[in-house]
């Protein structure tokens, strides 16, 4: 374990040294939505002696280190404890979320080797013959009474070593089908260095606990996503506690802003969308800003946003396969430093090249390369992580670099090629979301015998459609090749259970409306 002058290289090592230190400081948090919002606090005491319960279970059902174990789980508390009870048996996390079908989370387990997987009553059933260990929400197991906060200290608990992988996270990346992606316990950290190093004044870990008039970190998304962890470890290198809320709605974010004086929140786009358009008026009180990650922000949802609140949302971009790349920093927001697609300026530790693309790009943009050490090295099954012979990954990204400031524009394959016109769907959907008419939309291609295809858009509309009003905006700003042909209502934007827009199923929508929905002329 680390001393006094070393930092900790794992956060399976950081648990103990709060834990160690005061077991009674706040680690984990939730807060009821309803008032008058009551807060549950859990102590590292806490947490660490349900982790220890747990991982003596595993360690009697045949879990060895250097294993994985499946957490199929929602963001709760309980994949906390999951993941410290894993990590002090040395094996590895393969996380899940339970929004995915049992029978996808089951086809990803086995992609994993996973043999025990860690549930809560309620989740899908799994439809495998693996050995399944349950907890409830706050990762006790299964009919267990709760064992406080001691005992932790004389449980046989072993510490991983830096280069043990330490989770698997499975996403479809740039390639389509699922992988599993992973990463190792010096990942994890190297990634709450760079964070801390963005937002704090100094990327040093801190063994004393923060102040506890500063407010926690809050952790919206759903189990599964790189980015839980990301935040998890960011915040228990600074020894600040973090929220987790289950399910994110506005009623979630004005029952945190209600209890706590935040300083910031972390969302995704999807989030400051319902922000935006919410018929909810929310008090952003103390916010000084907010940040978007996971997907890009367009820029008329980030105006609205801006507009209505009072509150920057800075753009953070980066990818589970090589961690974040570049953050927007408030100072530049504040000095105007900015502009549509902008994601700051590029994380320490990483390098960025931007490599010419054959088409009609203009000058300077291109795909976005990135080079860093926290680059995951394979995927689950040994397939390595596709870099070049100079450790290059390409991002599928497509985007430009000015002033030191990193802008995404696009997608490589994201383009409608309408009869050899490329039109770009962000640049389509970012125009439509400027209308007042407009909630969300979504852009799509669909086959047409003459061009070989043509923009449709699914609109979730504001308030009553006005299909020609909004045809008419959107050809005050678009060449005519760009403008949709079709125009489609939308109840929401389909997302995938990754938080992200499910273009595959916007597509199927498109296609299934064509012959029945308003057409431009």
């Amino acid at each position: 374990m680390a001393d006094d002058a070393t930092d900790p290289t794992s956060l399976a090592e950081i648990a103990l040294l709060r834990a160690r230190r005061d077991a009674t400081t706040p680690f984990v948090l939730t807060i009821d939505q309803h008032a008058p919002h009551a807060v549950t606090t859990r102590s590292y005491g806490q947490i660490a002696t349900r982790a220890a319960v747990l991982a003596r279970a595993l360690a009697e059902a045949g879990v060895s280190p250097g294993e994985r174990v499946g957490c199929y789980l929602p963001n709760s508390p309980s994949w906390i404890v999951a993941s410290l009870a894993i990590w002090w048996n040395r094996a590895a996390v393969a996380a899940v979320g339970t929004l995915l079908p049992g029978a996808e989370a089951d086809r990803l387990f086995a992609m994993a080797e996973v043999s025990t997987v860690i549930t809560v009553d309620g989740a899908p059933e799994l439809p495998g013959t693996r050995h399944v260990v349950r907890v409830d929400m706050e990762g006790l197991l299964a009919g267990a009474s709760d064992p406080g906060d001691t005992g932790w200290e004389a449980a046989d608990l072993a510490l991983p070593a830096h280069d043990d992988l330490a989770v698997a996270i499975f996403t479809s990346g740039t390639t389509g089908q699922p992988k599993g992606i992973t990463h190792t316990h010096a990942d994890v950290v190297a990634s709450a260095r760079r964070v801390a190093a963005g937002y704090a004044r100094t990327s040093d870990f801190r063994p004393a606990p923060a102040p506890a008039h500063l407010a926690p970190g809050v952790i919206f998304n759903p189990f599964g996503h790189m980015v839980g962890y990301g935040r998890l470890a960011f915040r228990m290198w600074i020894g600040r506690p973090t929220v987790i809320v289950p399910k994110f709605s506005v009623a979630a974010v004005k029952a945190l802003l209600a209890k706590f004086d935040m300083d910031a929140l972390n969302l995704t786009p999807t989030m400051i969308q319902m922000l935006a358009t919410s018929e909810e008026t929310v008090d952003f009180g103390s916010v000084k800003y907010v940040t978007s990650g996971t997907a890009p922000l367009s820029a008329a949802t980030r105006e609205r946003f801006e507009s209505r609140y009072g509150v920057p949302a800075m753009q953070a971009y980066g990818m589970s396969e090589i961690g974040a790349v570049a953050q927007e920093r408030f100072d530049d927001v504040a000095a105007g430093r900015r502009g549509p697609g902008s994601v700051g300026r590029i994380a320490a530790g990483v390098e960025v090249q931007i490599r010419p693309l054959d088409d009609d790009r203009p000058a300077g943009e291109g795909e976005i390369w990135v080079r860093t050490d926290e680059a995951s090295s394979e995927f689950i099954g040994g397939e390595p992580v596709p870099v070049d012979e100079d450790g290059w990954f390409a991002t599928g990204d497509v985007g430009r670099l000015d002033d030191d400031i990193l802008y995404i524009t696009g997608r490589v394959h994201e383009k409608i090629i309408v009869g050899g016109f490329n039109v770009y769907p962000v640049e389509v959907e970012d125009v439509a979301r400027r209308s007042s008419l407009v909630k969300d939309v979504v852009v799509v291609a669909v086959p047409d015998e003459r061009l070989g295809e043509v923009p449709v858009a699914g609109i979730v509309w504001s308030g009553e459609p006005d299909v020609a009003a909004l045809l008419e905006e959107m050809r005050a700003d678009l060449a005519h090749y760009k403008v949709p042909r079709t125009l489609f209502p939308l109840d929401a934007v389909p997302l995938t259970p990754r938080d992200k827009v499910d273009r595959g199923r916007a597509a199927e929508l498109a296609r299934a409306a064509v012959g029945v929905a308003n057409a431009a002329t």
